[in-house]
């Protein structure tokens, strides 16, 4: 694929050796030069020296016919006129990076829409739902919550023996309009059921949904309440808000930070349901004070990774269970089980991984392989003449192992319910069996 990346700092640079490693055509743009020197020797890339928010440059870069342009240089604004210039001038797919508080306000504005680009990331985000994952010990399945923008909420539970719902039907359970049974994985084996099927005895249920409707259903289908812990975040940045926002409701959280009017600033953002404490996080008497050595997890992101060594050694000789932290640097990678930290995450490599999924052609906007390769998990865009625009979702006769678990339409995500009808433009994210892949494509794509 040709693929078009806006800013070579580290994450460009970073996702264009990943790429070029894939053996795609990349093209970079960047507007420094001492950045551009050394990626001349090191790097299986054209590279040309102007601003990418410039028309005149994206025209010499080729832009027209790139399958993909990633606007990822350090400015949300750059990124978002160089995303939408390219997708104008004709690349087929454009993806703009911004910081998580613009992407967490979609729903009130769809920055998406009014740019006329593809798809809006952010690395906070990324990393703060990767965090959340490993808090929580879930499988992979929660690997669909990445698509889910924390708006729609992802539940693993185990059906209890003698639950009454065991030997029942799925249509029978009457579960709200807004959960899906995304999956059923039984001795072994992961499915995905239809409305007649049975639930058995030690089944893994994979549900998708609303948090309220969710907690109702946990209780019908008799799961057990997830164990509430105690989580410490040291760094209230955009991924130590984001992550605070994404495990508020499943855990007691406590978020550290030093500067006192960003303090104030996270207090009216997150409400009464976590407390924020104005701190030093680098002072081991005031984290000591705060009974750090008491967390079940403890979570450094402040944003440098020398402090977040730190305070990660502190807090795993006050106590904490579990310390994880936020590294930028891979040269660090050694050292982090020398110093006990028990889980690290590099936005770098998050924001690689979602982008080699969207190296996709037609409606498919990104492509992920869950509980092994013949399930899949699919984004795909409706595109003008879909068949699936062209009545309500329980009308459409996709095949029978295709769950639809989201939509989404100028930027407000929803569970869709039979009566749902796709419009032009919207997203679908979905779970099928590969062999059924062809076929839910037919619905999605333009049949004019």
């Amino acid at each position: 694929m040709r693929i078009v990346i806006l800013g070579a700092g580290t994450v460009g640079s970073s996702i264009a050796r990943t790429l070029c490693a894939h053996r795609h055509e990349v093209i970079l743009i960047e507007n420094d030069p001492d950045i551009i020197e050394p990626l001349n020797d090191s790097l299986d890339a054209m590279i040309l020296e102007g601003n990418a928010s410039h028309a005149a440059v994206l025209f010499q870069a080729d832009v027209m016919n790139a399958d993909l342009c990633l606007a990822m240089t350090g400015v949300d604004e750059v990124n978002l006129v160089g995303a939408s210039l390219a997708k104008a001038m004709g690349a087929r797919r454009s993806i703009a990076r911004v910081h998580s508080s613009m992407s967490q306000n979609l729903t009130a504005f769809d920055y998406c829409s009014h740019f006329q680009i593809d798809k809006i990331i952010s690395l906070g985000q990324l990393t703060a739902l990767r965090l959340s994952h490993e808090i929580d010990h879930f499988t992979e399945a929660l690997n669909l919550e990445t698509y889910f923008y924390g708006e729609i909420e992802l539940i693993e539970l185990q059906i209890p023996e003698k639950a009454k719902c065991v030997g029942r039907r799925l249509w029978e359970l009457s579960f709200p309009s807004d959960v899906r049974v995304g999956c059923i994985l039984r001795q072994g084996n992961t499915f995905i059921p239809r409305a007649d099927d049975l639930l058995e005895p030690l089944d893994q249920v994979v549900l998708i949904g609303s948090h309220d409707s969710l907690i109702k259903v946990r209780k019908n289908l008799g799961g057990e309440t997830p164990q509430r812990k105690q989580i410490v975040i040291a760094g209230g940045g955009e991924t130590g808000l984001h992550l605070a926002q994404l495990i508020q409701n499943r855990h007691r959280v406590r978020l550290l930070e030093t500067d006192r009017e960003r303090c104030l600033q996270l207090a009216a953002i997150l409400g009464r349901e976590v407390e924020v404490v104005n701190i030093d996080v680098q002072c081991r008497a005031a984290l000591e004070e705060e009974r750090v050595g008491n967390a079940d997890v403890f979570v450094a992101c402040t944003g440098y990774d020398e402090n977040n060594l730190l305070v990660c050694v502190e807090a795993k000789e006050l106590g904490a269970q579990e310390v994880y932290s936020v590294i930028n640097r891979p040269d660090y990678g050694n050292v982090l089980t020398k110093l006990g930290i028990d889980f690290h995450v590099s936005p770098r490599e998050e924001v690689a991984q979602k982008i080699m999924n969207f190296l996709n052609m037609g409606a498919i906007i990104s492509d992920d392989g869950i509980f092994g390769a013949k399930i899949r998990l699919l984004e795909l865009e409706v595109q003008p003449g879909a068949l699936i625009t062209r009545g309500r979702l329980v009308d459409a006769k996709l095949p029978p192992q295709c769950v639809i678990l989201v939509a989404t339409h100028r930027g407000s995500i929803r569970v869709p319910g039979a009566d749902y009808q796709f419009q032009p433009g919207d997203t679908a994210i979905l779970i099928t069996h590969d062999q059924y892949i062809d076929k839910v494509l037919a619905k999605f794509e333009d049949n004019d």
